[in-house]
């Protein structure tokens, strides 16, 4: 890594330190610099120069892993009543783009939604284990988050990931691959990442995809941790340690108007890339009911599909953490 990488990495690495150093303000500051889950808004993500050096230790990681180009690895979170319906509708615009996409979906909305996503499987898309429980629910006038991880003993955590297996292997026919814990980045201290990988090792799964863009940025797309390929979630070249997914972009939580920050993030992220020849794993996610018939999903997908830039499923994207 070159020493203008490097001093990136370190200054980044610097404002997290004095960030949690400092009070409440500043700790809820660094929530928005290194990615707090699902909180941010398209106003909160600061312009940058588009300055590739952050990326540069990232890269190196992937071109160990035999990259040389820009893939993508498309998830979806599926957590409530509104994305099965939905996703009937943005699984016709990715198959007419030949791009593959993968499902997580948790075990009690799978049940609801089996019709549709038993279509889904059997045409060939993968599903995580997106745990058991409900990861929503519905109050006053829209769905609010419920089911963190941090806030449940461990033995209830560990219940509902056995739970979750349990429930896609029996509703799809197939034993799931991988592991994503609910609301994305929540579940991410170092103890708590240690059980998410060793019930998935024991589970026999292929990969776990439940980290932030910093991890990413730190140990590259697909390192392989107790026997298990982590997928961390890809920002930007805007806001590389923000997630890029269809929460963070919403003009409108209510009536989910995506802005149209969403499709110039993903379009300047990859022509840049391209333009650098600069590989990555663009490990982006979207819930189906945010992007379904929104023209800047559709944009950024056509935008995906004209320069060539393939698509992965879940397994085949941890294989190239196995390489070697």
């Amino acid at each position: 890594m070159s020493s203008t990488g490097a001093s990136a990495i370190g200054r980044l690495m610097r404002r997290v330190r004095l960030a949690a150093a400092q009070p409440s303000s500043a700790v809820a500051r660094l929530k928005q610099i290194v990615g707090n889950g699902r909180t941010s808004t398209p106003n909160d993500l600061a312009s940058t120069p588009n300055d590739l050096a952050v990326f540069e230790r990232y890269a190196s990681h992937a071109a160990s892993l035999g990259l040389t180009r820009p893939l993508l690895f498309l998830s979806f979170d599926c957590d409530t009543d509104l994305d099965p319906p939905a996703t009937i509708e943005v699984m016709k615009l990715l198959d007419s783009l030949g791009i593959k996409a993968t499902f997580a979906v948790p075990g009690v909305q799978l049940e609801r939604g089996i019709d549709i996503y038993r279509d889904v499987a059997q045409r060939g898309c993968e599903f995580m284990n997106h745990g058991h429980l409900p990861h929503a629910e519905w109050r006053d006038d829209r769905y609010v988050g419920i089911t963190f991880y941090e806030n449940m003993p461990i033995s209830a955590v560990e219940a509902d990931i056995r739970k979750g297996h349990e429930t896609v292997t029996r509703l799809t026919g197939r034993p799931p691959q991988g592991f994503r814990a609910p609301h994305f980045g929540h579940f991410k201290q170092p103890d708590q990442l240690a059980l998410v990988h060793r019930l998935a090792h024991e589970l026999e799964y292929r990969y776990c995809s439940t980290t932030l863009p910093e991890y990413a940025l730190i140990h590259g797309p697909a390192p392989l941790v107790d026997q298990v390929v982590e997928l961390p979630a890809f920002g930007s070249v805007r806001a590389p340690t923000s997630i890029l997914d269809s929460w963070t972009h919403l003009s409108d939580r209510k009536d989910y108007a995506l802005a149209p920050t969403y499709a110039e993030f993903m379009v300047e992220t990859v022509d840049k890339l391209l333009a650098e020849k600069m590989p990555a794993l663009l490990t982006w996610y979207a819930d189906p009911a945010h992007v379904a018939g929104q023209e800047p999903f559709e944009r950024a997908m056509k935008h995906l599909a004209s320069h060539g830039i393939r698509s992965l499923s879940g397994s085949e994207a941890a294989a190239l953490g196995r390489v070697g």
